[in-house]
């Protein structure tokens, strides 16, 4: 195989579920590298990468693809596909000077992450995994929980995520609120100012695009309800881990179901929290979801190369 046909594969478990991903590519001339670490890359790790193998495609991962990533393979590199919905991790700026276009697979894990979202809120309101972890240190006593049919959901952005949450919550029986800048028109929702969401959560749940913290500590105190809940299935860092750990500690909130940490892998002070329900980024882990998305990934990457 040519250097002129291959293709590096950043994400950690690219075509482990199956090798639709790697039949498309094939069918094309093109080879997969795959991430040789089997774990999120460093910029510098990415960097060696593209100047061994010198690919004419790039289907991204979460590493951070930076403009120094970007001008070491600008002789080569020709289209960048995320294989995932966020790209915050990727310098649209330089990508842009440089002419490589970057694409990603809008929409494909709408379920996938409003699944996991719904799942987190039910296991947090009946405290499954803490009940659990209580049978198997040997206690058997039972923990009162609540319905979350009686429950008001906040959710703070409510774009095609935020919705299909709001979709799945309100067949339950909650009432849904939602702020986003967008107007949204929907007759099972409630539009709020931020502040009116905050107060007014029984859950607030997070489905917000881009990067920066949306939660600090004076938007966290505002969540003031009785035994309110905060969910995070969006973007590490939209919430100071540090005050947050605080108000669950004071009972100020009183859990917190978190997928996504400022630093990955988290190993940070909530893991020693029990009233936190933490799971390793695991959004997009959903089998059937992960195969669609790489295909779609690897078909925005061979339209961007235009089938050569």
């Amino acid at each position: 195989m040519q250097n002129g046909k291959k293709v590096l594969a950043t994400t950690s478990t690219f075509s482990k579920q199956s090798s639709a991903a790697l039949e498309l590519l094939g069918a094309e001339g093109y080879e997969a590298i795959r991430n040789p670490f089997e774990r999120k890359l460093t910029e510098d790790e990415l960097i060696d990468l593209l100047e061994e193998h010198r690919p004419v495609g790039l289907l991204g991962g979460t590493e951070p693809i930076t403009r120094a990533a970007l001008e070491t393979a600008k002789s080569y590199l020709r289209a960048v596909s995320r294989v995932g919905v966020g790209w915050d991790n990727v310098d649209h700026a330089a990508a842009r000077e440089l002419g490589i276009p970057v694409s990603r697979t809008q929409g494909i894990l709408d379920q996938a992450v409003a699944e996991l979202t719904v799942g987190m809120i039910l296991a947090a309101l009946r405290r499954i995994a803490h009940q659990d972890r209580r049978i198997r240190s040997g206690t058997w006593k039972k923990e009162m929980g609540g319905l979350l049919s009686s429950r008001v959901l906040g959710i703070l952005g409510f774009g095609s995520i935020g919705q299909r949450v709001g979709e799945l919550v309100n067949a339950i029986g909650a009432r849904v609120l939602f702020h986003d800048p967008v107007p949204r028109d929907v007759s099972w929702a409630e539009a709020r100012t931020l502040e009116d969401l905050l107060r007014q959560a029984d859950i607030l749940t997070i489905h917000a695009s881009g990067s920066g913290q949306l939660l600090g500590s004076t938007e966290l105190e505002l969540l003031s309800k009785p035994g309110v809940m905060l969910v995070n299935t969006a973007r590490g860092g939209m919430v100071d881990e540090e005050a947050l750990y605080g108000m669950l500690s004071a009972g100020k909130i009183t859990y917190a179901c978190l997928d996504v940490f400022a630093r990955e892998p988290y190993e940070g002070p909530l893991r020693n929290l029990d009233n936190v329900l933490l799971t390793p980024h695991i959004g997009s882990y959903a089998a059937e979801a992960r195969v669609e998305m790489e295909v779609m990934a690897v078909r925005n990457l061979l339209q961007a190369l235009g089938g050569s």
